[in-house]
């Protein structure tokens, strides 16, 4: 497998984007101002902007021509670590672990605040791509819930998962959520208790598939390029790839020595790419678990960017040097040209000329007869 097929970006705990590629010890790093971890990761508004948030809740602009920090996102408001970064209408979208979510257009910042419970926190915030208004946030002793981002207003929250054999609340610390696609209704979360929950706001406030790995605790969560099909990473080093379909696991990924820290999948080939805190970038095949990459990144990694290369085929340009053949051309040029019209006119007139023809041989023929048979006629008299 091509590295160069796909363009990756990681970023990690001193704050450094890095780029790899297939060629060994020849990977591309940018250091920020000040050295924070990178806590999140997201595309731009054009190919070559990428949104960077930190831990200590600020955000700059990387270019990944030049492979450098351009610029940073001035007087966001809020507290805490950026745990959501998107780009929605050129937009950037920006969220804060207490629950402060901006909106940046490139000249001022406005904001909204979801409500947090007051000994939690959120810990994860996706944008929903197929429909774009929508977001879901979820944490420390708050449950998934989803957000309209132009009214404001909480538009889904999910119920608790109830309580034990003890009788105690089932505790729900969201660590990471995803959409599927191809069905907007539908989302999906890992919890730090070893849940994921398949939640559809239009049936019901509890999860229609529930999925429980006791001995796991989950970290990140992605959807797969197949219908409900999610991969999750765990603290104890391996992945796995859940079919929220019947909320059962359909392989396990056991080649991590670290906590799996972000998963990113290709929309349309089974590519996946997973960040550790191993230091290594992995790329596996979904169907056939083989590892097909694996680079050695120098920092422990934390969040990850992953999107194919596209290419545009160069067009076949036709040179005036090449000769013509005039000869054969001409032949196209001279021939005559026949419309339908003539065509079904000339087939009419042959037939109607084979009917008279052939009627005429047949009176022909009748006068002969009848000639014949008056000759017998008159003999008969003679001779009687």
């Amino acid at each position: 497998m091509d590295l160069n097929k796909f363009n990756i970006f990681v970023g990690s705990v001193r704050g450094f984007i890095i780029s790899p590629s297939d060629k060994p010890d020849s990977l591309r790093s940018a250091k920020p101002d000040k050295a924070a971890e990178v806590s999140a990761l997201a595309f731009g508004r054009d190919s070559d902007e990428i949104f960077v948030g930190f831990n200590n809740g600020l955000v700059n602009l990387f270019s990944s021509s030049n492979n450098k920090y351009i610029n940073s996102i001035p007087d966001l408001e809020g507290e805490g670590s950026i745990i959501g970064l998107d780009c929605i209408d050129k937009s950037a979208l920006i969220a804060k672990s207490d629950g402060t979510v901006s909106l940046w257009d490139g000249k001022k910042c406005s904001n909204f605040k979801i409500s947090v419970d007051d000994r939690g926190k959120i810990d994860a915030l996706t944008l929903n791509k197929s429909r774009e208004n929508v977001l879901g946030a979820g944490g420390e002793f708050n449950d998934f819930k989803l957000w309209d981002i132009e009214t404001q207003q909480c538009i889904f929250k999910a119920k608790s998962l109830g309580h034990d054999k003890l009788n105690l609340p089932i505790p729900t610390s969201i660590r990471g959520i995803t959409f599927f696609p191809a069905e907007p209704s539908l989302s999906c979360c890992c919890t730090k208790e070893g849940h994921v929950l398949l939640y559809d706001d239009r049936a019901q406030r509890r999860p229609t598939i529930k999925y429980l790995e006791t001995k796991a605790s989950y970290t990140c969560i992605a959807h797969s390029y197949r219908d409900r099909q999610c991969l999750v990473g765990t603290t104890r080093g391996y992945m796995q790839l859940l079919d929220m379909r019947i909320g059962k696991c359909s392989k396990t990924f056991t080649t991590f020595t670290g906590s799996v820290s972000s998963i990113v999948c290709d929309p349309a080939e089974p590519y996946v790419a997973t960040a550790s805190l191993d230091r290594f970038l992995r790329i596996h095949n979904l169907d056939t678990k083989e590892l097909l990459h694996k680079v050695y990144m120098k920092q422990s990694l934390t969040r990850l960017l992953m999107i194919p290369v596209v290419k545009e085929e160069p067009k076949e340009e036709v040179q005036d040097d090449e000769k013509v053949d005039e000869e054969y051309e001409n032949i196209f040029e001279n021939m005559e040209v026949v419309t339908d019209g003539e065509r079904k006119k000339k087939k009419k007139k042959k037939v109607v000329e084979e009917f008279v023809t052939e009627t005429k041989q047949g009176r022909k023929k009748k006068k002969h007869a009848d000639t014949v048979v008056g000759d017998k006629i008159k003999k008969k008299r003679l001779v009687a």
